[in-house]
């Protein structure tokens, strides 16, 4: 299934981290394995391709690994999600933040800075630790099936890094897990992100299901296509804001209100009660092109005060003229 809708965290808002932000994502439940992680993945390349994201990569990792490599190193099975979201950090904050933040958690120091220098490679292309168990090796083994899959039946793989950087910061991730980068990197973060959650299902109290997916920051990537200059141009202001002077007429504005947008145009009712200075302020910030007030004279006469918020002129036009009737 698929959703677009806003979702909430609790967190300082910052550039690319908002309390309240949209999200588009999909979910894919019941498929296990490559097969079900390259047609989500799929759908996330061609989707921010179709909106004309052009300088993008989906870095692409195995948490098994990291978590196979953290045990390598010594960390102790209770540290180990505290020690994946230090590694989520490594983007944002740099290896020595990474390396100082892990330090307490590995008694082999030696070993620490091998990890660091692991860190942001492709997994298929270096050399790993003699010592990891079989669960690594079952993770590079579905690596190579992903871009496999990827490669000879969608024809996407240019678009996928491998990176043992990656983890997400959620504990609920099982393996495969993914984010789509774009130039811009830590300054804004990745523009959508995913993979295998096999036991969350389970957890909240179903039936152990397989399941992947992926959501896209919607607020992110709208600056990362901005920062491209993909973004079409906006045509100008448009539509009207409809201002009772006070409420007694609220439903005559609304009335107004409707029939331009029988008409289909867009509009906005001041229903918030504001001055007719701060209602003005309002439609400027909405971009809408015309404020139409209405107020005792324009009730009476059927003749409302139309005010271009663009030319910033005024006039007076029949109500009938106005809606076309």
């Amino acid at each position: 299934f698929y959703y677009i809708q806003p979702v909430w965290r609790y967190e300082e808002p910052q550039r690319g981290r908002l309390r309240e932000f949209w999200q588009a994502g999909v979910e894919l439940i019941g498929v296990p394995g490559a097969p079900g992680d390259a047609e989500v993945l799929a759908v996330l390349i061609n989707s921010l391709r179709k909106v004309g994201l052009s300088s993008f990569k989906v870095h692409v990792n195995d948490r098994r690994l990291v978590e196979a490599l953290l045990h390598w190193l010594g960390v102790p099975p209770a540290l180990v999600p505290s020690a994946l979201r230090v590694i989520d950090k490594l983007e944002r904050r740099g290896a020595e933040y990474v390396e100082s933040a892990l330090a307490p958690m590995v008694p082999d120091k030696s070993r620490l800075k091998k990890f660091i220098e692991l860190l942001g490679n492709d997994p298929l292309q270096i050399r790993l630790p003699d010592e990891l168990p079989a669960t690594a090796k079952e993770a590079v083994g579905e690596l190579e099936e992903l871009v496999r899959e990827l490669e000879d039946g969608y024809g996407l793989a240019r678009f996928v890094r491998l990176d043992l950087s990656v983890v997400r910061g959620l504990d609920y991730y099982t393996s495969l897990v993914y984010e789509a980068k774009t130039p811009l990197g830590g300054e804004l973060g990745s523009v959508a992100g995913g993979g295998r959650y096999d036991d969350l299902i389970r957890l909240v109290g179903g039936p152990q299901v397989p399941a992947t997916g992926m959501a896209i920051g919607v607020e992110r990537l709208i600056e990362a296509l901005r920062a491209e200059g993909a973004l079409a141009p906006r045509s100008g202001r448009t539509g009207y804001y409809v201002v009772p002077v006070t409420p007694q007429f609220r439903l005559y504005a609304i009335r107004v209100a409707e029939k331009l947008r029988a008409k289909g145009e867009k509009v906005v009712v001041e229903l918030m009660g504001r001055k007719l200075a701060s209602a003005l302020e309002a439609a400027d910030k909405l971009g809408c092109k015309y404020a139409v007030i209405v107020g005792q004279r324009e009730v009476e006469s059927g003749i409302l005060t139309v005010r271009d918020l663009e030319a910033w002129k005024e006039e007076k036009i029949p109500l009938n003229l106005l809606v076309g009737s």
